[in-house]
């Protein structure tokens, strides 16, 4: 079977040939490259996709086509710059893209009731960025915060999306961006802690966010939805109850979930939100919304559920389990082979019939994740994943 086929077999729950091997190394990529650190074996790398195909990895990416769907302002005006030092290349991460010797992104929106400002910066360390500046810093700017949300309109860029289909091809499926929840909004906008705040204290105003931002993505789906090449749609979220207790996934997230997923599993495609952390106490919700996967359920000590006992806790058949691949086992130095085969023995055996099973990285490899460990997940995934 080609990747493409493998891992829409496992999202159908149809049998493959083997349980799909889809880590995401893109941060990983980006920080060796920069760094000028890569393997030998890596040494032609210009992208991560060079890294997975190398792998011989089944590819279930999003970083490259997440930028064809970004918003855009029908009223205010919005301002952004790019300032700071860096290397003489461009850098990209999992939010921005930064021009040469440039390290942080300042944004600025006038509206009718004020100036908001916001901020991103990059710190070559970790080889990704932080909003360090959220947009909304007081309760007194919600009239101005509710100008931009109903300004703000949201495009599919299909010539791009259809860019990097094509690079992929039969190696994987490249998912379609669907930005994120309603209640994740909220967060981009405040920051988690006074997003939690405003809506304890402002539940009516908050809501009503929450609910233009609904209206706008879901008539965004209506339009891409057909998309040829388009079988999985994601929602960037980090989905897990650290950010989203289950009280506020029922207020801001369930209805939004819901109505995506029928939309999309009408023409037989699928829905998946990124989700790494604590996911146990939100699987029943998940369930309850048909969301199709979380990217990616991540095991104990990181997370809190063990991959075999998931399917179990989520109360719809068709839940694909996506993860497997968490940073307690991917920086393993010590007789790293024989541990990461009994590791991925034992995790494929809890599966039971390793239907509805996808092998990937919780959220991303780590940096500090050996090359060599990577070929040892994907020998062992190969060995034991044989269905």
């Amino acid at each position: 079977m080609t990747g493409r086929e493998r891992i829409l077999a496992a999202y159908r729950g149809d049998k493959t040939d083997c349980v799909p091997f889809a880590p995401n190394v893109y941060l990983w990529f980006y920080y060796h490259h920069y760094k000028g650190t890569l393997p030998p074996a890596l040494a032609h790398a210009q992208h991560p996709l060079d890294v997975l195909r190398a792998l011989d990895a089944d590819m279930l990416v999003r970083w490259d086509t997440q930028w064809a769907t970004h918003e855009i302002y029908t009223a205010g005006e919005y301002v952004e710059e790019y300032v700071g030092e860096n290397w003489d290349r461009e850098t990209t991460t999992a939010f921005n893209h930064y021009p040469p010797r440039t390290n942080q992104r300042r944004r600025k929106f006038i509206t009718p009731h004020g100036t908001l400002t916001q901020s991103w910066t990059f710190t070559p360390e970790t080889a990704t960025d932080f909003e360090d500046e959220y947009w909304w810093k007081d309760w007194d700017e919600y009239p101005a915060v509710r100008f931009m949300v109903e300004a703000t309109d949201f495009v599919f860029e299909r010539a791009m999306f259809d860019k990097w289909n094509r690079t992929v091809g039969d190696d994987g499926v490249m998912m379609v961006h669907l930005t994120q929840s309603p209640l994740k909004t909220l967060h981009w906008l405040a920051g988690p802690a006074n997003a939690s705040l405003f809506i304890m204290e402002h539940p009516d105003e908050m809501r009503a966010l929450a609910k233009i931002h609904e209206e706008k993505i879901i008539a965004l789906l209506e339009k891409i939805v057909d998309t040829p090449g388009a079988e999985i749609f994601v929602t960037l979220d980090n989905l897990d109850s650290a950010f989203h207790p289950p009280k506020f996934y029922a207020q801001f997230c369930d209805s939004f979930y819901s109505r995506a997923a029928e939309i999309i599993h009408t023409r037989g495609k699928f829905l998946m939100a990124h989700a790494c952390g604590r996911n146990r106490a939100l699987l029943s919700q998940v369930g309850a919304s048909k969301l199709d996967a979380l990217e990616g359920i991540t095991p104990r000590p990181m997370g809190d559920v063990d991959l075999g006992a998931v399917r179990a806790l989520v109360p719809y058949d068709r839940f694909t389990v996506n993860g497997g691949m968490d940073v307690a086992h991917l920086e393993i130095e010590e007789d790293a082979e024989a541990r990461l085969h009994a590791y991925v023995r034992e995790l494929f055996n809890s599966m039971g019939d390793k239907s509805h099973f996808v092998f990937a990285s919780s959220c991303t490899t780590s940096p500090l994740t050996p090359w060599e460990n990577l070929v040892y997940l994907r020998d062992a995934a190969r060995e034991y994943g044989q269905m």
